[in-house]
């Protein structure tokens, strides 16, 4: 999972979790209007305060299995749900249920309560929570009484409008886990495309050369006996076909694993702010010619990899310059770990560096970046096969 998805729950978390924060006001509220009139009793206020801790944390698990699948059990939400509604009950009771004051337990719960659920039960719970708390009040109205139809429209009014509020965040939750995983699905369609495409041409290739050698050869073993010069010619004409077959193997299998830095750079921008990186990218052109372009692009392919799984980084930066007749990559990110090891990744990297002429050095820079310089010769060596 990457660090979007994981940054969109810890806010849908602390999002839905300022909810309770509703429950508390209510309870302030209520001791400060019993000090007011002179009607503040420690006993009532403490228990009532020990029924708020464990309404608290109630309904704080079941925030954080809502939001960030903690539990992975719908059982246990409901387990969480039903505590913290017995807790609210509890609150209400030993205090009173005004919607000004005590009452605000129990619209707590409702805001967060049935946010996962359908739209018939939701609406089913948030009236049933609405008259329980109307009946909680007609027998225990508080110090300040309000007039019983005013409290049951307070309280269904605000148990069929917070709900639904909060089930906003859940919907954006729910979207942004959606489009995470359409774009994995992308990135494996695309692999496996590419896969059938190589598959395609690599048969195209050695199917037909391999079909007229093994014809060739079967005619040059029936010639060997009656016809030796053109069984000779016969197989100076398999070994040409065998080493032109060969030749365009190396072809395919180059171009196949040749990648071009500015496409890979323009890929490897648009996952890494899909992820909430801002990415600088100063690419200038004809710094570094397409052939040797090879292993830079390889190099940025293994930064973003290491960005994603390794770091928190919020910004990154990829320039290519040129110093001193060679092309000097840097890829530099703010998310360096406290502690960094080099990877097998980098290692293979920089070996294929190191055989083109060129180095990688890989090391965080002692203010919170990490920094990757690959270095290498403006012009590719030719390499023999």
């Amino acid at each position: 999972m990457t660090g979007a998805v994981h940054r969109a729950r810890r806010i849908t978390m602390w999002s839905l979790a300022c909810a309770l924060l509703l429950g508390w006001f209510g309870a302030f509220a209520g001791i400060g209007t019993d000090l007011a009139e002179d009607r503040f009793e420690p006993v009532p206020a403490v228990v009532a305060g020990l029924g708020l801790i464990v309404f608290t944390w109630a309904m704080t698990l079941l925030v954080r299995a809502l939001s960030v699948g903690w539990t992975g059990d719908s059982r246990a939400s409901r387990r969480y749900a039903a505590i913290g509604a017995a807790a609210a009950l509890f609150v209400m009771t030993v205090q009173n249920a005004s919607p000004a004051g005590w009452g605000l337990v129990a619209i707590c719960w409702i805001s967060l309560a049935p946010i996962r659920t359908g739209r018939v039960a939701t609406a089913l719970i948030s009236v049933g929570t609405a008259v329980v708390c109307t009946v909680l009040y007609r027998f225990n109205p508080g110090p300040e009484p309000i007039e019983l139809r005013a409290v049951a429209l307070i309280y269904l009014i605000m148990c069929l409008t917070l709900p639904y509020a909060n089930r906003l965040w859940i919907w954006i939750l729910d979207l942004a886990e959606m489009a995470h995983a359409s774009k994995d699905a992308e990135a494996r369609l695309a692999v496996t495309e590419e896969r059938l495409r190589f598959a395609r041409d690599l048969h195209d290739l050695v199917g037909h050369s391999l079909s007229v050698i093994a014809v060739k050869s079967e005619l040059a073993g029936k010639l060997v006996t009656r016809d030796t010069d053109r069984a000779a010619n016969e197989m100076a004409q398999v070994r040409g076909l065998a080493q032109d077959g060969l030749r365009q193997i190396r072809e395919a299998v180059r171009g196949y694993r040749v990648l071009d830095l500015a496409d890979e750079i323009a890929s490897v921008r648009a996952i890494l702010e899909a992820d909430g990186v801002r990415c600088k990218i100063d690419l200038p052109a004809g710094v570094v010619d397409p052939a040797a372009a090879g292993p830079f692009a390889w190099v940025v392919r293994e930064c973003a990899t290491n960005i994603l799984r390794h770091s928190s980084a919020t910004w990154c930066t990829v320039t290519l310059r040129a110093a001193d007749g060679s092309a000097v990559l840097e890829v530099v990110n703010d998310g360096a770990p406290a502690t960094v090891q080099v990877g097998t990744g980098l290692a293979g990297l920089s070996e294929r560096l190191t055989a083109i002429g060129g180095s990688l050095t890989a090391q965080p820079t002692g203010d919170g970046r990490f920094l990757v310089r690959a270095v290498a010769p403006a012009h590719e060596p030719e390499v023999v096969a």
